[in-house]
């Protein structure tokens, strides 16, 4: 009964068998976006795409080296190939012998405009990229939980750190809800005061795998993280906007654990190598001294060493008696004590006192004579008042408002007719001015 049963290799001899014989699939002109290429050995592995489906192509390097362009991610192209089946694990692929450029997919124009957008504002720039911590005891990974990229990363670091502690926090890293997953769980990381370094990562997939780490709103959230962040996604020759706007882009999850992380053998052998160093040169300095020491005592001066000590001890003994004897400090005591003396002598005698005691006799003294000065001067004031009142009634100048003048002749007061010469004039003096006459004649 088993003989009915076909075993798994003769049913893809068949399956291949039928692809060889077919004459519609021996060659086929096929449109399609490049993604996934990779060189090997000169030969080109990549994966043919459109909207809605891709498969798998090879160009070996025979037909390689023909090419006048060189293929890329996001190319579009139009190529010739055989439909051939791959029979040891049952999958089908094209194997290309003809291939021209078409232009670049649409996709891959999307992520060039994006990646020149960003650029432009900074997002790029070394001087907004932080620096990893040295030791990080506490660091975060944003990864699926369930994926092989998160064990890479745990395995890695217990490995290389095992001190370190890592707090994982899980986000979708495939499909269209990834970038909102993935910002939510950026943002729940930020919360934690202890994160010093943040992983973000995935493993390696197809460039729409990986499209997610394409979203811009995600690359804005990374630029504004606080903390900073590794891109590990994919492998290394996989490129996501991501890798350009992180402080550190390692080429997989598990060579981001190796940038956060030193490797503890590798540390602990520079410890013993310095540690020796710092041993080598302690031994020299002191074999140095040593025969620094050696070379001092053995001076015709040090061979009596104890003894040159011992006399040098009774010369400092001598010198500390003197100086404690004839010290300056002694000296300063002594005349502190003759200060006090004669500032205990100062207050018997009671300056103070005696200066208050003078300032009230002088205050006194003060006010008896601005008393004797206000008499003498009120006295002295009624005698002057006195004196000019009889002034004013003696005055010849008053007897003028009741009518009497005063005659002159030659600035000479006339008291007599007989004084008067009749050839030239007189002047009369009135109470408010003067006349200037001629006399006539005299009676």
């Amino acid at each position: 009964m088993e003989n009915k049963f076909l075993t798994v290799t003769a049913l893809n001899r068949y399956i291949a068998y039928k692809f060889d014989v077919d004459q519609a699939l021996r060659r086929v002109d096929v449109r399609g976006e490049i993604s996934n290429f990779r060189i090997s050995n000169n030969h080109l592995y990549f994966s043919l795409k459109d909207e809605n489906s891709e498969i798998r192509a090879i160009m070996f390097a025979s037909y390689a080296k023909n090419l006048k362009f060189m293929p890329m991610d996001g190319m579009t192209v139009l190529l010739s190939a055989q439909v051939s089946v791959y029979q040891k694990n049952g999958t089908y692929n094209l194997n290309v012998f003809e291939m021209n450029e078409l232009g670049l997919g649409e996709s891959y124009l999307n992520f060039l405009r994006l990646k020149e957008k960003l650029q432009k504002e900074g997002l790029f720039s070394e001087e907004h990229k932080l620096p990893l911590p040295e030791f990080p005891v506490h660091v975060g990974v944003i990864t699926s939980p369930t994926g092989d990229a998160y064990q890479d990363i745990i395995s890695t670091i217990n490995k290389r750190w095992p001190l370190t502690k890592v707090y994982l926090y899980p986000a979708l890293v495939q499909g269209t809800d990834a970038p909102k997953s993935l910002i939510k769980a950026l943002k729940e990381a930020e919360k934690n005061p202890l994160l010093q370094v943040l992983i973000i990562a995935r493993g390696g997939g197809s460039v729409e795998d990986l499209s997610c780490f394409n979203d811009e709103n995600l690359a804005r959230a990374v630029f504004a993280s606080p903390l900073p962040i590794v891109s590990g996604v994919g492998h290394e020759t996989d490129t996501t906007i991501i890798d350009f706007v992180s402080s550190y882009r390692a080429p997989t999850p598990t060579g981001a654990a190796v940038a956060v992380t030193k490797d503890q053998y590798q540390v602990s052998r520079i410890i013993n190598e310095k540690r020796s160093i710092i041993a080598f040169h302690y031994k020299k300095i002191l074999e140095k001294k040593y025969y620094e020491y050696q070379n001092i005592i053995n001076r015709h001066h040090f061979r009596n060493f104890v003894e040159s000590i011992t006399l040098r001890e009774n010369e400092l003994a001598r010198i500390t008696y003197n100086l404690k004897v004839h010290s300056p400090l002694a000296m300063i005591e002594k005349h502190l004590l003759a200060v006090k003396e004669i500032q205990r002598r100062l207050d018997l005698f009671n300056i103070q006192g005696q200066i208050e005691e003078k300032e009230i006799g002088l205050k006194k003294t003060k006010d008896n004579l601005i008393k004797e000065m206000n008499l003498f001067l009120s006295t002295r004031l009624e005698k002057y008042e006195r004196l000019l009142d009889k002034m004013i009634i003696v005055n010849p100048l008053n007897l003028l408002q009741k009518g009497y003048v005063l005659t002159y002749q030659k600035e000479k007061l006339l008291t007599r007719s007989d004084q008067v010469k009749l050839d030239e004039k007189i002047k009369i003096k009135f109470y408010d001015g003067a006349l200037i006459v001629q006399p006539l004649k005299k009676e």
